[in-house]
């Protein structure tokens, strides 16, 4: 048995909601100012919406995912090479990429310390990983075990994770609050609870462009701990042996 969850992610509840996208472009972000090269892995790439955000910037990209249907579906989408592949146990050799990045993937597999450790087998000397990850901070919830989560994050747990796996961590940040954190207490995972995950995002598209420009306010307080829905981590193989 695989040891990431199965999921089909394009049946997830908000997975191209207002919040995916911010996580996405601060993701983005970060990734870009480590200057990486122009060969990156997105592993889990679900509906490859961060894929596509990384070809819009030229960069040759090669998408994995473990879900079938996923896998079907990036196929149709992005122009670069889709795999079926679990992300602890990677096909491709040592050294081949410039970046891999893990967004919202070590949360749901079992063996994170083991994929971590993939991800920077196939990274070349200097090349970064890019991890987005919920922080501890927020309570396990129906969302969680919905989406099949094994856990949350502590900045202690990813700096131990990037140090096992031979990475040096460049840049930690705590990301969504105020907004994301309150919108995710008392409107989404209630909403979740009441309606199901079919319909935890069917808000009209007012009321959606209204929640993305309210998440914006987001951005002024990356960095910020207390009360943070998730950690974004840049980290980097070292280019010594």
């Amino acid at each position: 048995m695989s040891a990431t969850a199965v999921h089909v992610w394009g049946s997830a509840p908000e997975f191209v909601g207002p919040r995916h996208e911010l996580r996405e472009r601060l993701l983005l972000s970060l990734l870009l100012s480590g200057k990486p090269g122009r060969e990156i892995l997105n592993a889990g790439a679900g509906q490859g919406s961060f894929t596509q955000l990384l070809e819009r910037r030229g960069f040759d990209v090669t998408s994995v995912d473990v879900s079938p249907p996923a896998v079907a579906l990036l196929r149709e989408r992005l122009q670069g090479p889709v795999h079926w592949a679990d992300v602890v146990n990677l096909p491709f050799d040592e050294a081949t990429f410039d970046g891999v990045v893990l967004g919202e993937v070590l949360e749901h597999v079992e063996g994170d310390d083991e994929a971590l450790r993939e991800a920077a087998r196939v990274l070349r000397p200097g090349g970064l990983v890019a991890v987005s990850v919920p922080a501890d901070s927020l309570p396990f919830g129906p969302a969680d075990e919905w989406a099949g989560h094994v856990r949350h994050y502590s900045e202690d747990r990813l700096r131990e994770l990037c140090e096992c796996a031979g990475l040096e961590v460049e840049t930690l940040r705590a990301w969504g609050f105020p907004a994301c954190a309150l919108y995710h207490r008392h409107l989404y995972e209630p909403r979740l609870v009441r309606r199901g995950a079919a319909h935890a995002t069917d808000a009209p598209r007012l009321a959606r462009f209204l929640l993305g420009r309210l998440l914006q306010v987001d951005r002024l307080f990356v960095g910020v701990r207390r009360g943070a829905v998730g950690y974004l981590l840049l980290a980097r193989r070292p280019t010594r042996s």
